[in-house]
Order: structure tokens, then sequence, then C-alpha cells
């Protein structure tokens, strides 16, 4: 009888709101879009939703792969250039194909564009991954995770309702978790 007692003193756990009231969902917060001219280190993003043409999606990582590859090709001919001249070398765009090689394989991690998708959109971003996976000019390595959202609850505009509910304590926002995908693209070396 002990048990009974401990066990009605317990606060409720509340598993649904009344019917009058609202939950109001927030987007979720996201990292601002990189430019495609912006250096290696600030990594590239591609937002994934339902609506995202796949083949708008697919350009898009194609032309942000290959900006990273016009850096990678600049930064290598800057190297070349700063070195002093010598008469027996001669050859600079053999130097600059051997130095973006080794500069590729020293940044392959940040040369690579993350595709990101949550909820409903997974199954759009993961046919955009088996895409850019049966392609052989691609390396693609895939993410999972959950990511947490605020909503809002909203009371209903008519205090009468509220109160024939008989709920006292009803939180203003809540916690909802969503799934999400990352994809990460970049190109073979």
């Amino acid at each position: 009888m002990a048990q009974d007692q401990s066990a009605s003193k317990r606060p409720r756990k509340m598993s649904r709101l009344p019917r009058v009231y609202k939950v109001e969902k927030r987007p979720l917060l996201r990292a601002p879009i990189a430019s495609q001219y912006a250096s290696a280190d600030v990594p590239k993003i591609v937002y994934i939703s339902t609506k995202t043409p796949f083949m708008s999606a697919v350009k898009r990582v194609q032309k942000l792969l290959a900006q990273a590859e016009k850096r990678l090709a600049q930064s290598a001919a800057d190297q070349v250039s700063k070195r002093p001249k010598y008469s027996h070398i001669n050859d600079e765009i053999s130097d600059i194909e051997r130095i973006a090689a080794t500069m590729a394989a020293q940044k392959h991690e940040q040369d690579e564009i993350v595709l990101k998708g949550t909820g409903k959109a997974i199954a759009k971003a993961l046919s955009l991954a088996l895409w850019f996976q049966q392609r052989s000019e691609y390396n693609v390595r895939i993410e999972t995770g959950t990511v947490g959202a605020i909503d809002d609850i909203v009371p209903p505009e008519d205090e009468d309702e509220a109160m024939k509910d008989g709920e006292e304590d009803i939180p203003e926002s809540r916690i909802r978790y969503a799934s999400t995908v990352q994809i990460f693209v970049s190109a073979a070396t």
C-alpha cells in the first residue's frame, strides 16, 4: 500500500498535450551557406529537402567540387611561381600537376562537399549518395545522427477551454528529435 501512495504523489509524465493546445514547429538551426569561392577551410554544405530537384543538387555538388579543384590548381601554380627559376627546370606544368597531387593527398578531407538531409528528406539525400557512389570519379562517406529542435506549445486563445481541460503544468516549449544524415562527397584521387 505504501507503493500506491508514493506512486500517486509522483509528478505525472505528460505523454500528450490536451486537444486545445497547438504545437508550432520552429525551423531547424542551420549553419549559413558558404560561398562557393570561400577557402577550403570553410565547409561547403548543400541542404536537401523533399522538394529539392535531384539533378539540381547533383549539379550544385559538381560545381562546388570543380571550384575546389580550381583552388587546388591555383595554389599549386602559386607555389611553382614562387620558386627560383633555373634554366634546367622548365617544365612548370608537370611541376604544377605534381604539387597539386601532393596537396590533394594532404587536404583530401577539406575538399568534401556535405549534403545534409533531415526527416523525410533522408530518402532523397541517400538517393543522391547512391548516384555519386555509382560513379568512379567520386568518393562518398555517410554519417547518421539526430538533431534536436525546439517546438512552441501555444495555449488556446479562450481561457475557458484551458480551464475545462484541467491541465496546470503545460510547458511553453518542448524538444523534438529528428533523424539526420550527412553525406560527404569528394573527388576521387
